[in-house]
């Protein structure tokens, strides 16, 4: 976090062009090292080939992206193992595989959510 903090800090437009980061490649790239922020504090990874979508096993309300659709996931810690509520915001999602960590649920079968759909996974610790 402090490195994305520091890189922020020196193209916050006063110093330098917020829109052209050296360290990212310039212009198109810093678009895609802030996305890279998201992905290493969240661990999620899309499939549309497996239809699978992995997160870390990380307590805390995240934001995904699968460029067609977006939403968040509320990932909690219990006794019994982990709860994941899977919000789709916008867009369509199916799913065969849904996993936290080093665990992964393999689904009877693919439904397709829908916007304002909710699903929850419950995964063994």
């Amino acid at each position: 976090m402090s490195c994305i903090r520091d890189v922020r800090a020196r193209y916050d437009g006063r110093k330098r062009s917020p829109f052209d980061e050296a360290e990212c490649g310039h212009h198109y790239a810093r678009a895609m090292a802030a996305w890279a922020g998201v992905l290493a504090l969240t661990g999620f990874h899309y499939s549309g080939v497996e239809l699978s979508m992995q997160f870390a096993k990380k307590a805390g309300h995240h934001f995904w992206s699968n460029g067609s659709a977006w939403g968040t996931v509320e990932i909690q810690e219990g006794e019994d193992g982990w709860q994941a509520k899977l919000n789709l915001l916008w867009g369509e999602l199916s799913l065969r595989h849904f996993g936290l960590g080093d665990r992964r649920l393999n689904l009877a079968r693919t439904t397709p959510m829908r916007r304002n759909d909710s699903y929850i996974f419950q995964l063994p610790k």
